[in-house]
């Protein structure tokens, strides 16, 4: 007796450490971490054929992918019935008494994945929601490929991986879930911010996050909450036509990167102005902003110090300068920053914040 119950106990032990193993790797699987994307055990990597190219057919991808996630993690504990019946006979019947319950779960999973794919995938809710905005019902392909077409150009606005990523492109905005896609024509629309938080990671650096409300005048569209760090705020709000309300007034809490592109414009804005007659091109960093700084040795004489004179012409606007330097910096000492150095972007030749100059032209400069 005292053997079997060994027996017994060493069966359960292993019994609980198999379950407790399984869920880990099934929430894994569910919300993948980094390591998970690394080796490919991902829904999107094993099942890539089926689900296609993202770049090419955005709203056909995300489709099949939340059809083959509902599927997938529906099964997840069906596996783990067949797995505990094979290996652990002794908790056969605890375990058979689960499965009635499982088979209810994958049976609706299988049929909603028959509705959704039936006429080609005109009843899954995208495709409900695109028609929404056509007159046509039969058109709303046409749509998704006009998305997929905004989707492929490089000024698209993307946050975040698979799920909870956040997209917008020229005139939607779209939302990433696990089980499905929200989506919103940017006329139709008008958002706030509902909330921010503030999150220590385990490094002990603190990032603040937003939630911004996104609702639509098309009834065919309901509401979404999109979360974003604070720090790819300005980025949502280029994309954006409509501004973004602050009803709340919630304050945002600048990142170290902002702190120190504040201190270093106010640090340039003191060395002067370089005056030239030649209109300057488009910053090579952002292609948007002019280029109007230019790098002179002014922190020394030129034979004295690491810096060096550099001869480039504009090509860089303060904004971009000012996180190219930063980046070359020890992270773990912002408060070093303006007195350390950096390579030029273009011939590196070395350069301090001394050396910076706002371009001013002469016509301007009166």
């Amino acid at each position: 007796n005292e053997y079997k119950s060994y027996l017994r106990y060493m069966v359960t032990q292993k019994f609980v450490l198999f379950s407790l193993a399984y869920a880990l790797v099934s929430l894994g699987f569910v919300f993948p971490p980094n390591e998970f994307y690394g080796v490919g055990l991902t829904i999107e990597h094993i099942f890539s054929r089926f689900i296609g190219d993202e770049g090419m057919h955005f709203i056909r991808y995300h489709i099949r992918l939340t059809s083959c996630r509902l599927i997938v993690h529906s099964c997840i504990p069906f596996v783990y019935y067949l797995l505990s019946t094979l290996y652990f006979t002794e908790f056969t019947f605890s375990v058979q008494i689960s499965f009635v319950f499982l088979v209810p779960v994958i049976m609706s999973a299988f049929l909603t994945l028959y509705w959704y794919c039936n006429g080609s995938w005109k009843n899954h809710p995208v495709a409900r929601v695109l028609r929404g905005h056509i007159r046509d019902p039969n058109e709303w392909i046409a749509v998704a490929n006009t998305i997929a077409t905004e989707f492929r150009r490089f000024d698209k606005f993307v946050y975040g991986k698979t799920w909870g990523k956040v997209v917008v492109t020229d005139n939607w905005i779209v939302r990433c879930g696990l089980y499905e896609i929200n989506l919103a024509y940017q006329p139709d629309v008008h958002m706030a911010i509902q909330s921010a938080k503030v999150v220590t990671d385990t490094n002990h650096q603190a990032s603040q996050f937003v939630n911004i409300t996104v609702s639509s005048i098309n009834t065919h569209c309901k509401d979404f909450i999109i979360r974003l760090n604070t720090t790819d705020y300005n980025d949502l709000t280029a994309k954006i036509q409509a501004p973004i309300l602050n009803l709340r007034n919630v304050v945002f809490q600048q990142s170290v990167s902002d702190r120190f592109e504040a201190a270093f414009r106010d640090e340039v804005e003191q060395n002067g102005t370089y005056v030239t007659d030649q209109a300057q091109d488009e910053c090579i960093g952002c292609l948007f902003a002019p280029a109007d700084i230019k790098l002179s040795k002014l922190c020394d004489d030129t034979s004295v110090g690491d810096c060096k004179n550099c001869l480039c012409r504009p090509m860089w606007c303060l904004k971009c300068l000012a996180k190219w330097f930063a980046n070359r910096q020890d992270e773990k000492s912002p408060e070093t920053w303006l007195s350390g150095k950096a390579p030029c972007p273009t011939c590196r030749s070395r350069f301090c914040p001394r050396d910076v100059q706002l371009i001013a032209l002469r016509s301007s400069a009166g």
